[in-house]
């Protein structure tokens, strides 16, 4: 099955700390048999609202092939982290091969 996902850490992160907790999680979807198709980079963007008093974050967006079952250890981790402000996965049909609107990397 095919999932798309979207993470937001904490704007009080440096980049390459936003960056590290991307590579741990993605980590644990690979360990769980996971694969990452394709990762997105949307940047350090304002929030609508402040969450866990953050008006910024870092926001990632993931394409991966894995059984629901490998975000069982990353609900886990999301939990506990304090800098893992939301996290969203859905199931989707096809990964699209074009950047998406909020891809930084294509600017």
């Amino acid at each position: 099955m095919y999932y798309e996902n979207v993470f937001i850490f904490s704007g009080q992160l440096s980049q390459k700390s936003a960056d590290d907790k991307l590579e741990e999680s993605l980590d644990l979807i690979k360990k769980s048999g996971g694969k990452i198709l394709k990762k997105e980079s949307w940047g350090l963007r304002d929030l609508a609202y402040k969450i866990k008093k953050n008006s910024k974050g870092y926001y990632y967006m993931i394409n991966c092939e894995c059984k629901s079952s490998s975000f069982d250890e990353l609900h886990i981790k999301v939990k506990q982290d304090l800098n893992f402000l939301r996290f969203m996965n859905i199931k989707i049909k096809e990964i699209s091969n074009e950047p998406s609107m909020l891809n930084e990397e294509k600017k």
